[in-house]
């Protein structure tokens, strides 16, 4: 027998096969029209002869049952919250999931569905049958138990006793849930209509300012004191040096005062007071707040740290001399300024009804031995300040600060 005579028998053959395989494959698409191909299943539940409208009935019905004894508990230290199905408005996808079986193996040209209906037969395929629901009740529900898990951190801290000597107070880290991890955990037993317990992740909740953070500041870098009267300025100044204690800036961190001192409102706390507007004294709330920036301003000047931005008042102060006041306003004027140290730095500030003091903590090695005092030259009404570096007694650094005009 000639080559040319086998190919042409092997040929026929294969053809003879595919024209089998084809037609088979078509006579079994026509008798199941309208109803789910063999193989096609769900959660082990063979959908072969259903028609969709059957197949939509079914899962309404399994939906129905899977949610009837639905509960998902969460769990932490010993606390149990239990999650209801119609909290969360979960609705079966009865008629997504029908359409989707039948659907199975009837996409694709002839030839790909046909191939798609033998894998199937052959292997099986599985539809997952799901629900939907509401992220956004869910997100709700699980920030609200968030707050019921939340540790607060407590923050490293400085402290100076009677004699002078600083003393470290070590951080302590919280606890907090994990809600990205949660809305993940919980959202999958509600999708899949299963009841579960959850054990909620719960990662640490670390203080900003840790052990470490303090662990070198081993001195006063500087310490500024200005004088105010009782009252309602006296009272917003000491609600305003509160919110600067225990401030730690890193090295090479900004800070801003209006960042920190926050908002000055009366549901803050604090109270009408006479404030400079235009040179002209009125009433405003937060009125005296200017007199703790200020004296911040003093001390981090003495302590080496960098001012970024700064205003004068329009009139000097009555409390700090000419050029070395800091005026702050809510969102329209700030006092910044930055840590160039190779260390952090903590803020210790403290009102006790008579003065208002603002020391600089660091590490002591950050100055090189230098010590650090301000020079205002010029008059009252136009003083230029500048910062003077001194070592074993001798000016090694004069450095330009700024030259303010007053009215």
């Amino acid at each position: 027998m000639g080559f040319s005579k086998v190919k042409f028998i092997i040929a026929a053959g294969l053809t003879v096969v595919l024209t089998a395989i084809i037609g088979g494959g078509l006579a079994y698409h026509a008798s199941c029209r309208g109803r789910i191909l063999y193989g096609v299943q769900s959660d082990g539940h063979s959908l072969f002869g259903m028609t969709q409208q059957e197949a939509e009935h079914y899962f309404e019905q399994l939906g129905q049952r899977k949610l009837s004894g639905h509960t998902i508990s969460l769990r932490s230290n010993g606390n149990v919250w239990k999650l209801q199905p119609q909290e969360f408005s979960v609705k079966p996808l009865a008629k997504a999931t029908a359409e989707q079986a039948y659907n199975a193996g009837r996409t694709g040209t002839v030839m790909q569905q046909i191939a798609e209906q033998i894998k199937n037969a052959v292997y099986g395929c599985n539809i997952p049958f799901t629900a939907s629901y509401d992220e956004g009740l869910l997100q709700q529900k699980i920030e609200s138990i968030a707050e019921d898990v939340l540790v607060q951190p407590v923050n490293a801290a400085c402290e100076i006793d009677a004699n002078g000597v600083i003393h470290h107070v070590q951080g302590k880290s919280g606890k907090m849930l994990d809600v990205p991890a949660a809305l993940q955990a919980v959202g999958q037993p509600l999708r899949e209509m299963q009841s579960a317990i959850i054990e909620l992740p719960i990662a640490e909740n670390p203080p900003f300012v840790g052990t470490d953070d303090v662990k070198n500041v081993n001195a006063v870098l500087a310490s500024y004191t200005t004088y105010y009267r009782h009252g309602a300025r006296g009272d917003n100044i000491a609600l305003a040096a509160q919110q600067l204690n225990g401030v730690l800036i890193r090295s090479g961190a900004s800070f801003s005062f209006n960042e920190i001192v926050g908002t000055r409102t009366a549901n803050a706390g604090y109270k009408y007071a006479a404030v400079l507007i235009n040179g002209k004294s009125v009433p405003g709330i937060g009125g005296g707040v200017c007199q703790v920036s200020s004296t911040l301003y003093n001390a981090i000047l003495l302590a080496g740290l960098n001012p970024t931005e700064r205003f004068s008042h329009f009139i000097p102060s009555s409390y700090c001399p000419p050029g070395l006041d800091a005026t702050v306003a809510d969102d329209l004027i700030d006092f910044r300024f930055m840590n160039p140290l190779p260390h952090s730095v903590y803020i210790l500030a403290n009102a006790d009804g008579k003065k208002v003091t603002v020391q600089v903590l660091g590490t002591q090695a950050d100055l090189q031995g230098k010590q650090i005092s301000v020079e205002t030259v010029g008059s009252s009404k136009k003083p230029s300040v500048y910062r003077i570096y001194r070592a074993n007694g001798q000016v090694v650094e004069r450095e330009y600060l700024h030259t303010d005009s007053y009215s």
